[in-house]
């Protein structure tokens, strides 16, 4: 029986996330094959992360990778179970890797992405690496969703908001090459992203507003102005009002800087020249639409028993 040493077991560990023992105890039975190792470790893993996915994961972190110069940005969206997972240093690694990975492969494919060799270790893929990470922690990890913006005229503006729990890229255009290069025009484009994060439109103008939208806001609109009882022959006009203010509201070009009172996002635009424009923006923001975990010790207990 071959030797089992600690280089041994820490490659292992450094390869698979697994822990000290479970390392030993499948080097042994392996007779200290480590690439058999690997194998029946991803084999356990992938069983005992199966056992898992029916669990809440809607805490974690949305990844970031921006090219200097703001012409390439990526975001990843990687979810767990607890808010203590995602602080960790592994769980970090994981996003920003696979953040990175979505960069390079220049996509917004979750399952390409999961398919594809991990950059972390290209011996297993990304969904195996996530696997790895759901044993090695007993959470339930799962890759939610990726973009990536990549621009030859202009610049892709980027603002991270408490180390991933929000983050934005924006897309904006100009034919001015020199321009895009520019610092100014690069910092206002991160200021674009971070009053994205700020006050999270819908749409980016109000021509783009699909028509179901619309028409959905108007019913709703119409619904509260009979509730109050306006006169029949005015409803329509106020109903009106009331849908274009709710464009102005959730259109970025429309709504009033954050930095600056005096400005609309439009103004903001126009002071960098009449052809600079918002091609479009990814806002990701970690769980939402999602159904949180609710902690109930009673029932945990009960579980553990």
């Amino acid at each position: 029986m071959a030797k089992i040493t600690m280089d041994i077991i820490k490659e292992l560990r450094e390869r698979t996330a697994a822990g000290v023992v479970d390392c030993k105890k499948i080097l042994a039975e392996t007779d200290g094959d480590i690439e058999k190792a690997i194998e029946e470790l991803q084999k356990r893993g992938i069983a005992k992360a199966a056992k898992k996915q029916g669990r809440i994961a809607a805490e974690g972190k949305v990844g970031m990778f921006a090219e200097e110069g703001g012409k390439l940005v990526a975001l990843a969206e990687i979810n767990c179970e607890t808010d203590f997972v995602a602080k960790g240093e592994k769980f970090e690694e994981l996003y920003n890797t696979i953040a990175k990975q979505v960069a390079q492969m220049k996509t917004g494919d979750v399952s390409a992405v999961l398919a594809a060799n991990y950059l972390g270790d290209e011996k297993i893929t990304v969904e195996q690496a996530i696997t790895n990470f759901t044993a090695a922690t007993g959470e339930k990890t799962t890759l939610r969703r990726v973009a990536c913006f990549e621009t030859a005229n202009g610049c892709v503006g980027s603002y991270n908001h408490d180390a991933g729990r929000i983050c934005v890229m924006v897309d904006v255009a100009t034919s001015d090459a020199s321009l895009a290069t520019s610092d100014d025009f690069v910092e206002m484009a991160n200021d674009v992203a971070m009053h994205i994060a700020a006050m999270n439109p819908s749409y980016v103008r109000a021509e783009e507003i699909p028509a179901a939208d619309v028409e959905k806001q108007t019913e709703i609109f119409t619904a509260q102005v009979i509730e109050e009882g306006k006169p029949e022959a005015i409803a329509p006009k106020i109903v009106a009002g009331k849908v274009g203010k709710w464009k102005k509201e959730n259109c970025l070009v429309d709504q009033i800087f954050v930095k600056d009172n005096d400005l609309t996002i439009a103004k903001l635009l126009a002071k960098f020249g009449d052809d600079v424009t918002i091609r479009k923006f990814v806002r990701y923001e970690v769980g939402e639409g999602m159904q949180k975990r609710v902690n109930d010790l009673a029932a945990e207990v009960a579980e553990m028993m």
